[in-house]
């Protein structure tokens, strides 16, 4: 109550000081003081007196210090401000922003009870000053020009004299500085526009401010940016034919990529459109670029932009409604004219744009209408295969190719085998053009791609000239060629196209469709690159019988992905393949690590790319097969202690994150898969904690050896560390598993933490920290990615104080290491409630080693009265 009534009676000229400081803590985010909050905290009567002295304040300031002569002071240079008269104005631009500031914070404590006549006077004059103030003062003018827009936002008395000055402001400041937060700020406010006049003279500055936004790549890419520029269209109806010069005259400096985004602007501002102005966009905007669609040559570098413009209404039909009526609508005067034309290139521009757009339809007709219409559009389809012009009748085989391939089931059967025998058995030996009959072949396989269409393409043969009539006969088809091919077999290639077939789906479908006889042999062809893969890794001298080094990589990739795939297919027959993936992991244990643990660092050094590639490999493909489901309790417990040897054996830790991804996939699976006993799937947890818990072990040693290895290492697995621990988190609370694996972050940064208080010999160096960056970095990394989650950090914390309580956690200089973690835990922004009753845990164990004070000076007295200290601050704040 004392602090609200200082605060409001130091709103005037006497306390001016103590009112600024107000302002300077809210600004300050290590103070806990909040302006908001304490306006939100101020009566009615508390409010009104504010604001009465807020606008004596402002009033009182401008009068002392004009603001016509701060443009004079800044010209004189910084000199000036020196003088008396430069202090005099820095004190006053001091005040006025700490006004604005308040004034700013006010606006969302306004009730429509209140008596707000006050406020809104300060905001008219701060409004008045904006333009006045000189160029350096940006931090004012932006506060003021918040002040603006929050207020046009909300409403209020006099919004549209805010808003107009917000706007312009904001315009102008968006195309100097080319920043989005600007012209986001700018979409907010779009709707201030419409408070100025498009007739008067005034607006004319601002009508070259809007046109040059066309012409801002900034705008036009950024998405409030189209919104803003669409809404342009509905200020005024000449200004519509402005926008639409502006853009024209700059589509042959646009980027072809941008088309997509002018087409979206033009077709947000229709669709938002009604009434004169949906008409002239309609016909002269759209409309236009339909008649340069047609009648622009090809060759000119605005015909491609213009047809991409085009290109996204005719998508926009199939999903938005009232695109086709109007399609249909605008075309109709020009488009059919366009394929009638004299002009063959003319034709040709109308042709594609005919055939993008087919069918062009008004929704609203009868049924019988409709029908006319489309049969009307495949005679055009037809007339354009039999064109003079070759471009004209090349457009009509992709048409006929594409609309076909779409509308199949739709066409009536006699105009397909129509247009199919005009294209099969005519254009296909066009005689006069080779770009004719290029265009058939390349356009005959969007038929196919429609299944549908296969048995009637298959007579095909019938519909051939008689002059190719020995296609047909009997006899081609026994003739048997022999080729003799002297090349080298290249097995990489098809191995490429192995990955090509796995990698796309519906390539893996058909791949996966083969006899099961074929596939084995290819299972079994793939299994050969475990036998060079050995012989690479064996003494020097040793050669692979069959494939290089990359390419027996790439075949032991494919073999175990493919004996998932086959699992997945076959999955109702057992573990025929999964086994496959099994024994690939005993030869990895009995082949691979073995070999690799008796021999020297040198020669690994030499070979350590085949077999971490090999590793990285098969975890790849098991992490795999646990995510989709097929790995049984047997095989996760097998790839667990797998994963164990891994560790033991393999130096360096290119497979932590690959680990970390298993271990999640292992633990959000087991309440899913079916066992025999609760104990089963106890025992598994059980080992993914003992997994994780080895894991951080080597990671800390490696830390303690390279401690810039061992840190970038903890870095680049902070994304998978973190969605295990959370994993586990959100499935396993309260189980040993949650437990074990959460103690295991516990031990390490107190480890860490305590060995780092033990080296300091000067106690001034023993100062607790009050940032996650004091901690010692292995400690930083882990709580770091500790209290991202809320909920992580109270099972932590219970964790912690369990430690404490069962002397896990013991000895003066491990406890100041716990009341490191719980100081660093509190400045984070996940705060508990917890954090309280861990630090009276931590408390009490301090207490066990109060004799400690009797000793002489030592760093463990200090640490305790340290501790002891900081304990007692925290509890009792």
């Amino acid at each position: 109550m004392e602090k609200r009534e200082t605060f409001v009676q130091a709103v005037s000229k006497e306390l001016v000081g103590e009112f600024l400081q107000f302002v300077q803590l809210d600004k300050e985010a290590s103070d806990p003081f909040s302006l908001n909050e304490l306006l939100d905290e101020l009566s009615r009567k508390q409010k009104e007196e504010l604001w009465q002295r807020l606008k004596n304040l402002l009033t009182d300031v401008l009068l002392e210090s004009p603001v016509d002569g701060w443009q004079v002071v800044e010209a004189q240079g910084e000199d000036n401000m020196e003088t008396e008269h430069g202090s005099k104005m820095r004190k006053s631009i001091d005040i006025i922003y700490a006004i604005t500031s308040v004034v700013l914070a006010s606006v969302s404590v306004i009730n429509e009870s209140e008596n707000y006549e006050a406020l809104l006077e300060c905001v008219i004059i701060l409004n008045g000053i904006l333009y006045a103030l000189p160029e350096s003062e940006r931090k004012l003018q932006s506060s003021i020009q918040d002040l603006c827009v929050t207020w046009w936002e909300k409403g209020l008395p006099a919004k549209e004299d805010t808003g107009k000055t917000a706007f312009v402001m904001l315009l102008r400041r968006s195309l100097e500085t080319k920043t989005g937060a600007d012209i986001c700020r700018l979409w907010r406010i779009h709707q201030a526009l419409y408070c100025f006049d498009y007739d008067l003279e005034e607006s004319g500055e601002i009508k070259d401010m809007l046109l040059e936004c066309f012409i801002s790549i900034n705008y036009i890419k950024k998405e409030e940016g189209r919104r803003f520029l669409s809404s342009l269209f509905n200020w005024n109806i000449n200004f519509v034919r402005m926008i639409h010069g502006t853009i024209k005259n700059q589509l042959q400096g646009l980027q072809k990529s941008l088309m997509v985004y002018i087409a979206e602007i033009y077709f947000r501002a229709w669709k938002k459109a009604s009434g004169k102005i949906l008409e002239t966009i309609e016909n002269d905007c759209i409309q236009d670029f339909m008649f340069h669609g047609i009648h622009l040559p090809r060759r000119s570098p605005v015909h491609s932009k213009v047809r991409e413009v085009l290109s996204y209404f005719h998508h926009q039909k199939k999903v938005r409604q009232g695109v086709e009526e109007m399609l249909y609508r605008l075309y109709k005067p020009i488009l059919w004219g366009g394929l009638k034309a004299r002009n063959s290139e003319v034709r040709s521009n109308a042709a594609l744009l005919f055939v993008e757009a087919f069918p062009i339809r008004d929704p609203n007709l009868h049924a019988i209408e409709m029908d006319s219409e489309i049969q009307k559009q495949f005679e055009e389809l037809y007339s354009l295969l039999e064109d003079p012009y070759p471009m004209v009748r090349s457009t009509g085989i992709l048409g006929v190719c594409k609309i076909t391939s779409k509308y199949w089931e739709m066409m009536p059967p006699t105009i397909l085998i129509d247009l199919l025998k005009k294209v099969t058995g005519e254009l296909a030996f066009d005689t006069s053009s080779a770009d004719v009959r290029c265009s058939v072949f390349k356009c005959l396989p969007m038929i196919l791609d429609n299944k549908l269409s296969h048995p009637l393409l298959e007579l095909v043969d019938n519909w051939l000239p008689t002059e190719h009539a020995q296609a047909k006969s009997n006899t081609a088809s026994k003739r048997r060629v022999q080729i003799h091919d002297t090349r080298p077999v290249k097995p990489e290639l098809a191995l490429v196209y192995i990955e090509y077939l796995l990698t796309h789906p519906k390539n893996r479908e058909c791949l996966l469709s083969a006899p099961r006889k074929k596939l084995n042999h290819l299972l079994k062809a793939l299994e050969t690159s475990k036998a060079d893969l050995e012989s690479l890794l064996q003494a020097p001298g040793g050669k692979p019988r069959g494939f290089g080094e990359a390419a027996a990589l790439r075949a032991f990739g494919l073999h175990c992905r493919l004996s998932i795939h086959l699992q997945h297919k076959f999955c109702s027959e057992g573990k025929v393949y999964l086994s496959i993936l099994e024994d690939t992991g005993f030869w990895l244990e009995s082949k691979i690590l073995s070999f690799i643990q008796d021999q020297e660092e040198d020669y690994l050094k030499l070979h350590r790319v085949i077999y971490q590639q090999i590793i990285q490999t098969y975890l790849t493909v098991c992490k795999d097969v646990v995510m989709v489901g097929l790995g049984d309790h047997q095989f996760q417990m097998q790839l667990l202690q797998r994963s164990l040897g891994i560790m033991q054996t393999v130096k360096g830790f290119f497979y932590v994150s690959l680990l970390l991804d298993i271990l999640k996939e292992i633990t959000g699976s087991s309440l899913i898969q079916k066992t025999d006993s609760d104990e089963e799937v106890a025992m598994l947890l059980d080992t993914v904690q003992k997994v994780f818990q080895k894991m951080l072990e080597c990671i800390a040693r490696s830390f303690r050896k390279q401690p810039e290895e061992g840190l970038r290492l903890l870095y680049s697995v902070q994304r998978p560390l973190h969605e295990f621990i959370t994993a586990v988190q959100s499935w396993h609370t309260d189980t040993p598993v949650h437990r074990g694996v959460l103690s295991t972050p516990i031990a390490g940064p107190v480890v860490e933490i305590s060995h780092q208080l033990r080296k300091v010999s000067d106690t001034e160096e023993l100062t607790p920290p009050e940032h996650l960056s004091d901690l010692p970095p292995f400690s930083r990394c882990l709580i770091g990615i500790i209290i991202k989650s809320s909920n992580v950090v109270r099972s932590f914390l219970d964790e912690l104080k369990a430690c404490v309580a069962s002397d896990d956690i013991e000895g003066i200089v491990c406890l100041t290491a716990a009341v490191h973690i719980i100081l660093v835990i509190n400045a984070g922004k996940h705060k508990s409630s917890k954090v309280r009753e861990v630090a009276a845990t931590v408390h009490r164990k301090l207490k066990t080693f109060m004799e400690i004070t009797l000793e002489e000076d030592s760093i463990e007295r200090f640490l305790y009265e340290s501790s002891s200290r900081t304990l007692g601050e925290l509890l009792n704040s």
